[in-house]
């Protein structure tokens, strides 16, 4: 076990994460990290109630939803591209040779222990979607999900808004929204992991 996961690591040892794969995985990974310093910022905001601090929170989701734009952006670049070279067929194909339980074999090593290890778990699902639904069809159903991240991220900035404004605080939505984009990297950050394991397949 582990000669498919071996090859494809040693290639990403001499070659690092493709792009645009590796900087849309940066991108998502970003969307956590500005749910948390918002969450802390709103915080912040409601011990202070000031001019400045209210400004902190209103940058922060200007440039979350402008990092998922960038996102957005990229998915819909890689399609089209994608499309015209005719690399949907070849993926497919490799999905279908991808051996899943070798592979993650080899990806597991390293990671901490944890009783549901869910980095590895999406990897899982993302090539088994691949092989049952095809490559397209993920990244099809990836653009759907980073739409709903930039819907999420509209519906808290509306909710602190009206907070803002009436002095009511909202703790629920924050709750949810923060939980919605800490979630995003163990979807779409792995994204780059899969489609490399993909890309090296043959490597």
């Amino acid at each position: 076990m582990g000669v498919q996961g071996d090859r494809i690591f040693a290639a990403i040892k001499l070659r690092g994460f493709p792009d645009p794969w590796a900087t849309f995985g940066e991108c998502m990974s970003w969307e956590a990290a500005y749910a948390v310093q918002l969450k802390q910022a709103i915080d912040t905001a409601r011990k202070e109630q000031d001019e400045q601090t209210n400004a902190t929170v209103e940058a922060l989701f200007t440039v979350k939803d402008a990092n998922l734009a960038k996102a957005r952006r990229l998915l819909a670049d890689v399609l089209i591209e994608y499309d015209h070279k005719g690399m949907w067929a070849e993926l497919d194909e490799r999905a279908r040779q991808l051996d899943i339980d070798d592979v993650s074999e080899r990806w597991a090593r390293g990671l901490v222990e944890h009783p549901y290890p869910i980095a590895l778990r999406s990897l899982q699902f993302n090539w088994t979607y691949m092989k049952d639904h095809g490559v397209r069809a993920f990244y099809e159903m990836t653009a759907r999900y980073v739409d709903g991240l930039r819907a999420n991220t509209h519906r808290w900035r509306d909710a602190w808004k009206q907070e803002a404004a009436t002095g009511i605080l909202d703790r629920v939505t924050t709750v949810e929204c923060d939980l919605a984009s800490e979630e995003a990297p163990m979807h779409c950050d792995v994204c780059k992991k899969t489609i490399t394991a993909l890309l090296y397949l043959h490597e």
